[in-house]
């Protein structure tokens, strides 16, 4: 309760009033009071206030200078009371109330407009013209204004619209005056929007505001640890059923090139191993060789929550370059672009014949509500060898819906995935002509040059990540593949992080699919494990 104003109350001199308002604020609220409805609402040139009954109640008003006295012939309950200087700051400086009685002091230049219902009453609150605000009234103004922004921001942040919440946050810290808790808001929606670096900017400014703030320095650690420059080896031992083995290391990284840029890098070498290859002329012979490739791309991010990406492809017989364009929203990501001559090593004989893809594609994804996320991919690939761009043609379709089931941990969710390829031109060959031993011509066998096949596969699958421990981690993914042009079966997958140091991690995976876009459906066991460094 806050404690009396200083200068005497009305009616003082009567010696009614201070004996009315001591014994109301003596006398305790009682359990089966009514509940009142009190409005306290500011705006910027008007406020108001009022108190209603559920019921009929008569009032009484009395103003004597700044002190607005008002009685009710009905008790005040629990309504809050006590808040209302600080809603109403500026319009109302101090609160006196007890059992059926309120007193507001008013702030200096208010005027006070009193309108009574047969269920209590309003007090609209203006300033006199002929009194300018103080200074102190106007800081006040400001900094109650300055509240009201961040509640609304953190409103919008709460219900994700991110990019207006951080149009209003930026615009609050513009106006000079910078406190901790609007400068934490905006780092967490720029966060939300993907804009590490902003965010990472806006952790330092509220922790100049606020030392070792644990929250903060959390949110920046964390965020630091996502988006640190890194190198990372990846080792991955690949079986197909009845066909190929291969091995395979990728050497990869991000590093940092510039405020707004980055370079990724990635070098690839396979080993494979198999009894029958096809060769481009149609041959088909052991193989056992390693075919290499090399990608390198600038990331830009751009004001807007947008980004480019600008990729070059280099492999033995294969040169290209691709570029990509991403758009962010508050709750859904958009990306296309075009990949010209890029390396592919989808196929075995891409592998070994210097395989090369041109593609045109556009995928979206979209979060529809805290449980339920859509994607949705098209594009257009035209695949060929070196020498040949133009073996084969084909459209692609991809997509999910995904469900979350548990989010606190483990997290668990169900998804159905689609995962579509229809090929409209595959071109077929024939082997050389060659003679027999008595000089017969015998014609040459057809055969395909890059085995495109159509695919439509329908799958379910039930997704499982949590931690261990605080540096241990693990992801587990079963479901079942429906080919409705082809074979289908069981597919899962299970992985395992382990971070010993904040720059080191170790990983171990391990999955059994089956080799759909090859066209053989045959069954895919892999295993492999995975170094990241950060620094």
């Amino acid at each position: 309760m806050r404690p009396p104003h200083p200068n005497p109350l009305p009616g003082e001199e009567r010696g009614f009033l201070p004996v009315l308002i001591t014994l109301a604020l003596l006398v305790a609220t009682p359990a089966h009071a009514q509940p009142v409805r009190l409005e306290a609402v500011r705006e910027d040139r008007t406020a108001r206030f009022a108190l209603h009954w559920p019921g009929s109640v008569a009032t009484e008003t009395q103003r004597d200078g700044r002190e607005l006295v008002l009685r009710f012939s009905r008790p005040l309950g629990g309504v809050p009371l006590d808040r209302v200087p600080e809603r109403l700051e500026s319009w109302v400086d101090n609160i006196l109330y007890g059992y059926d009685s309120v007193v507001l002091v008013l702030g200096p230049g208010v005027e006070a407009t009193v309108a009574t219902d047969p269920a209590g009453l309003s007090v609209a609150f203006t300033r006199s013209p002929t009194a300018a605000p103080s200074r102190e009234a106007q800081a006040a103004d400001r900094a109650a204004q300055r509240r009201l922004d961040y509640f609304r921001a953190l409103a919008l942040v709460e219900g994700g619209d991110l990019r207006p919440a951080r149009a209003l946050l930026r615009a609050l810290l513009a106006q000079g005056q910078k406190d901790a808790q609007s400068t934490a808001l905006l780092a967490q929606a720029e966060e939300r929007l993907g804009r590490w670096r902003d965010a990472i900017m806006a952790y330092d400014t509220a922790l100049e505001l606020t030392p070792d703030e644990p929250s903060l320095v959390q949110g920046k650690a964390l965020l630091l640890h996502e988006n640190a420059d890194r190198s990372r080896l990846d080792l991955d031992w690949q079986k197909v059923r009845n066909a190929d083995m291969q091995r395979i290391a990728r050497f990869s990284g991000v590093q940092e090139f510039g405020r707004s840029t980055a370079l990724t890098w990635s070098i690839e070498r396979r080993e494979v191993d198999v009894d029958g290859a096809r060769r481009g002329d149609g041959r088909l012979e052991p193989f056992h060789g390693a075919r290499s490739r090399l990608e390198a791309a600038l990331v830009h991010d751009w004001p807007e929550l947008e980004r480019s990406t600008l990729a070059l492809y280099a492999a033995p017989q294969t040169l290209g370059a691709g570029y990509s364009h991403f758009w962010r929203g508050d709750q859904s990501e958009t990306r296309a672009g075009f990949a010209w001559s890029e390396p592919s090593f989808a196929f075995l004989e891409g592998i070994v014949d210097g395989g090369r893809r041109d593609r045109l594609f556009v995928q979206h994804e979209d979060r529809l509500s805290d449980r339920w996320s859509l994607s949705l991919g098209a594009g257009y690939n035209r695949y060929g060898l070196a020498g040949t761009a133009d073996l084969a043609r084909s459209a692609t379709l991809e997509g999910s819906l995904r469900y979350t089931l548990n989010q606190p941990g483990p997290l668990t969710s169900v998804a159905y995935v689609l995962d579509a390829e229809y090929v409209a031109h595959r071109e077929e060959r024939r082997s050389g002509d060659r003679q027999d031993a008595d000089g017969n011509m015998i014609e040459g066998q057809p055969y395909v040059p890059l085995p495109a096949a159509t695919r439509e596969v329908h799958a379910l699958q039930l997704n499982v990540e949590d931690y261990l421990t605080d540096y241990v981690r693990y992801a587990a993914q079963i479901g079942y593949a429906y080919d409705r042009r082809g074979r289908s079966g069981p597919q899962g997958a299970l992985s395992l992080g382990w971070e010993p140091t904040d720059n080191l991690e170790l990983g171990f995976r391990a999955s059994h699919a089956r080799s759909t876009a090859r066209g053989t459906a045959s069954a895919v066991n892999s295993a492999g494990v995975t170094l990241v460094w950060r620094y």
